[in-house]
């Protein structure tokens, strides 16, 4: 196979979590791009957020946010493509909203949340500054949001998923990004139509392109992708669509990956 895109997820794929990127990982990215492959990064994060990790990687195209509803180029910082949350569906999700729930909307790049948790403040990391507290958000919001992201522990966040897929499922895209997070967004926004969108734009066939990552999020885009990898610490319903599991982030397996299959060429049997 000859690999002309690759989409990799972020958190758990490129980087393992709470960690940074391996330079086995950014060597293997360079000489990708160098190459002439497209190497993407799809990700649930903001662009506020994921930028620093894309450049960090020395990513030079566009870079795949808000699970697929953004779409920005690194080195301009232009919107090649955005879908946002109808404000309408937006407002009905917040009313949804219990006391015991930790919610952020995220809206032009800014977070907005009811209260001050520890979730919260976890969830928003460095971004302090571009947290904004908003008791009344539910009756206040006044534009469409990129995403709505709830935030529970991973033993409520189960039942929490199942119970916003069923409530909103039919109108929104709603998936488990973390053991902890779910996000919902534009029901026509997922990461596999995003790359799909891209490939397209490059006229990329889909067979040219390979995509990896390891949760709910990352099943639209490995699914559609010519050839869908798997992390080795990715979630059963992942590798049951995979055509390969590569080893888990921790051991390099992204970097494994781009190796063997882009840079040698080697079929999926030498890995």
């Amino acid at each position: 196979m000859s690999f002309r895109l690759l989409a990799s997820d972020l958190d758990g794929t490129l980087m393992p979590l709470a960690q940074s990127f391996s330079p086995r990982l950014q060597a293997a990215v360079l000489r990708a791009q160098a190459n002439g492959v497209r190497v993407v990064m799809a990700t649930g994060r903001m662009y506020r957020s994921a930028l620093p990790f894309a450049r960090a990687l020395g990513l030079t195209g566009p870079l795949i946010c808000d699970q697929g509803g953004t779409i920005r180029d690194v080195q301009t910082d232009e919107t090649l493509f955005q879908q946002t949350m109808p404000l309408d569906l937006a407002r009905q999700v917040l009313a949804f909203v219990s006391d015991d729930m930790t919610v952020l909307v995220c809206l032009d790049e800014e977070f907005y949340t009811l209260r001050m948790t520890p979730e919260v403040v976890a969830f928003v990391e460095t971004y302090r500054d571009h947290l904004h507290i908003v008791p009344e958000l539910a009756h206040t919001l006044r534009a469409a949001p990129q995403k709505i992201v709830f935030v529970a522990d991973a033993l409520q966040a189960t039942r929490l998923f199942n119970e916003l897929r069923s409530q909103f499922g039919a109108v929104l895209q709603v998936v488990q990004s973390h053991p902890r997070f779910i996000e919902l967004t534009h029901r026509d926004v997922s990461k596999g139509k995003a790359v799909e969108w891209l490939a397209a734009r490059w006229q990329i066939p889909r067979d040219q392109v390979l995509a990896m990552g390891d949760h709910d999020n990352d099943r639209s885009m490995i699914a559609w992708a010519g050839y869908g990898v798997a992390m080795g610490n990715a979630i059963d319903e992942v590798k049951a669509i995979a055509d390969f599991v590569a080893p888990n982030a921790e051991a390099d397996g992204a970097a494994i990956v781009i190796e063997k299959f882009i840079l040698n060429g080697l079929p999926p049997a030498a890995l």
